[in-house]
């Protein structure tokens, strides 16, 4: 059995199946009990203001002295990568800084008055670190459900003014003058799809057929704002980290004994610091 640090090409080895037939039981990495709690760095770094704060909070990883600074820019779907990202700050020599607002979402719309203050500030900081390149993700999830002229839209509905505000979002922060002029400056790591289910209470309840715990390839409100602000902004390709998290028709809830959802639609940090390779590859800078 596979214990400890995992090296990020180990996801590579897996089929897509979900599935790793074991003698014995399975034993879960992380323990289906404490999967909630597997966060990763920046949430227990303190990476995030309260929710009654409008100050942007910064962390920084890898070198704080390097001439190369890479922006991490977004919610806590942003957070999730960060495990991959310190990796990679640390064996390429970035300076990660780290802007992140769990619940927040990081398209320029009206959505809740601590968010959008947040969100200005945001920009503006992230201006004054003088960035080499930014990473943005963010969830697309039911929770960003706008109001328009006084009347609360449904999430369906409010999809075109999520995809105008992420093309603004994208576009400002395409314009910072410090952006590496030439290249990529700028890349969107898509949202995964969100499980219908619980994933580790799925696996403790089906311990023998991990199977019964995939739910189908298919992300619930389109595309998604968030590669349509991409396309808009003249920004793809995106990151899409379905290639690594399904197969062609399904999303598992496992990769071998590794457990991918650490709820319905945040990643363990266990199982994206395995895709370190798989995403220093594909952010191509």
């Amino acid at each position: 059995m596979i214990k400890g640090v995992f090296v990020s090409t180990l996801v590579s080895l897996f089929v897509l199946t979900g599935i790793a037939r074991a003698e014995g039981p399975t034993e879960w990495i992380p323990p289906l009990d404490v999967a909630k709690k597997d966060k990763g760095e920046m949430a227990f770094d303190g990476c995030r203001p309260k929710p009654e704060r409008i100050d942007p909070v910064m962390c920084v990883y890898g070198d704080p002295s390097s001439d190369k600074t890479i922006v991490l820019f977004g919610d806590s779907h942003a957070m999730e990568w960060g495990p991959p990202l310190i990796r990679l700050a640390e064996r390429r020599g970035w300076r990660l800084v780290t802007f992140l607002r769990a619940g927040c979402v990081i398209a320029d719309v009206r959505f809740q008055p601590n968010c959008d203050q947040w969100r200005e500030l945001a920009f503006q900081e992230i201006a004054d670190q003088r960035p080499n390149r930014i990473i943005v993700s963010t969830s697309i999830g039911r929770r960003y459900t706008l109001s328009l002229r006084g009347q609360t839209l449904s999430r369906t509905g409010s999809e075109k003014i999520l995809r105008r505000g992420m093309a603004r979002t994208l576009k400002r922060l395409a314009s910072i003058r410090s952006l590496t002029p030439h290249g990529i400056k700028v890349k969107l790591i898509r949202d995964q799809i969100t499980a219908p289910f619980l994933p580790p209470k799925c696996l403790a309840d089906h311990p023998d057929h991990p199977r019964l715990c995939r739910f189908p390839r298919k992300r619930k409100f389109g595309p998604g704002f968030d590669v349509v602000g991409a396309s808009k902004a003249g920004l793809l390709p995106a990151i899409d980290p379905l290639e690594a998290l399904c197969g062609p028709h399904w999303c598992y809830s496992s990769r071998g004994n590794i457990v991918i959802y650490r709820d319905s639609d945040h990643l363990t940090a266990t199982f994206t610091r395995t895709l370190t390779d798989w995403l220093g590859e594909r952010i191509g800078f």
